[in-house]
């Protein structure tokens, strides 16, 4: 009877306790607000700030919560910029990042940016492109700061009234901004630490970027130089990593990078196009720029040629006698397609490079010079019949035009890989790695079984790995 009674009586407590689940539920929902305030402030980062100010509704502890994020990202109009910063209370920003999406002030702008360097600021990022701040002027306390890390700025002008005082920056990235040799340099010296330099998109007179001042500065990146102040010579004696991504080949020339180890090239043709200015004009520029870059890359173990432009100048410089550079490279990247004009470069970096290990092929569309033109300089500045030069050694690869015909065409593309692998096996000595990135729909499933069987009958050389992706 007594264990009756007890059952009875547990079972009575459940009944008599209903919202027990319930009570569960809300504690918890509740188990959020019980965290500490750094992860509350973690979290809240990961929204737009407008969101996280909307959580102050929530309830008491909430309502100030948004007012310590360690990131402040803002993108709205002047009057709410300016009731943002007022309620913000915590006394160091890791990351300030400031769009302005309505036109404003210099004194409003002005004062976010002191706003955001009087709290030490970690990571600053500003832009002012839509509203043509090429004529602002940055406050003094802008260039004095002991707690920048990185600096993104886009669409300013780049005049400093005052020493450059940056200890401590390491990243610093420009875009769409004007630069000039004193202001270049008064930012260089006062950026002693500085490890990666990019300029995205940059015009000005800057005539020389001299980095050999700046002996921790590592990796450089340049993304289409504007020709407004003519050629840019570099000289950056120090960096292991330079990537160049030019909108023509004229206006970087590379002096002295010495120390490199890691080039990624993608050189345009938008000065030098067959349709606005003429190709032949052109044509012994373009090779001796091209060649002049290449021996300044001798020592470097990985170099990447994207797009098919810089392949295609190798190629015509090879057909008219010039001898390419010995390399040292350990590891190259191509994105290409395999048409006829690209293959005697390629080739040639495969004999020079005795070195190489492995081999990254892009297959893939590029932008390219029109066979036409290739074959128009050769016939009338070098009295050189086309189809003797390119088909001699390289008969069974085809023209552009030819190319596109074959987009279609599976079979076809599978035998022009098959000849593409082959003249780099008899080329690549010491080859022990290739990777050929085809995309999703270049074949189907059962196509690539099939490459992939041919494939190893294509070298008596079992040493070497061929890789689809």
């Amino acid at each position: 009877m007594a264990k009756r009674r007890g059952k009875r009586s547990r079972r009575q407590r459940r009944i008599l306790n209903p919202h027990r689940k319930i009570q569960q539920v809300i504690e918890g929902a509740d188990f959020i607000n019980s965290m500490p305030d750094e992860i509350l402030n973690h979290i809240l980062s990961f929204i737009p700030i407008d969101l996280a100010i909307r959580t102050s509704v929530l309830s008491r502890r909430w309502r100030h919560a948004w007012c310590e994020l360690p990131c402040l990202h803002l993108r709205t109009t002047a009057k709410g910029i300016d009731q943002t910063l007022l309620s913000y209370r915590r006394l160091k920003i890791m990351s300030f990042k400031l769009c302005v999406t309505h036109e404003v002030t210099e004194p409003q702008f002005n004062s976010w940016v002191e706003f955001a360097m009087s709290r030490n600021v970690g990571e600053l990022s500003l832009t002012g492109l839509l509203f043509g701040y090429e004529t602002y002027g940055f406050p003094d306390c802008f260039y004095l700061s002991s707690s920048l890390r990185q600096l993104n700025l886009v669409g300013f002008d780049m005049r400093p009234g005052c020493t450059v005082s940056w200890n401590f920056l390491r990243r610093l990235t420009l875009s769409c901004c004007s630069l000039y040799d004193e202001s270049i340099a008064n930012i260089l010296s006062g950026s002693p630490n500085l490890e990666t330099l990019q300029l995205f998109y940059c015009d000005g007179l800057l005539k020389r970027l001299d980095l050999s001042k700046s002996p921790s500065l590592s990796a450089l990146e340049i993304y289409g130089w504007s020709q407004r102040s003519g050629q840019m010579e570099i000289v950056a004696p120090h960096i292991h990593y330079l990537n160049l991504k030019n909108s023509d080949v004229g206006p970087c020339t590379l002096v002295d990078v010495s120390s490199l180890a890691d080039a990624i090239l993608r050189i345009g043709l938008n000065r030098y196009r067959p349709f606005m200015a003429g190709f032949q004009q052109y044509a012994d520029v373009l090779q001796t720029m091209v060649l002049k870059m290449l021996a300044k890359l001798q020592n470097v173990e990985r170099l990447t040629f994207r797009g098919g432009y810089l392949l295609q100048i190798l190629s015509l410089a090879m057909l008219c006698g010039v001898r390419l550079p010995k390399l040292k490279v350990q590891t190259l990247t191509v994105q290409t397609n395999f048409a006829r004009s690209v293959i005697p470069s390629i080739a040639r970096l495969l004999q020079n490079s005795p070195g190489l290990k492995n081999l990254e092929v892009h297959a893939t569309y590029v932008s390219y010079i029109e066979d036409a033109d290739l074959d128009e300089y050769l016939r009338i500045s070098h009295g050189l019949d086309s189809d003797t030069c390119w088909r001699s050694k390289h008969e069974v690869f085809p023209t552009h035009e030819t190319l596109r015909f074959m987009s279609d065409c599976n079979g076809a593309k599978m035998r022009l890989l098959g000849s593409f692998l082959r003249l780099v096996l008899r080329n690549a000595k010491r080859l022990e790695k290739i990777v050929v990135w085809l995309g999703d729909s270049y074949f189907s499933d059962e196509q690539m079984e099939r490459l992939l069987m041919v494939v190893g009958t294509l070298s008596p050389n079992n040493n070497v790995s061929i890789e689809f992706k």
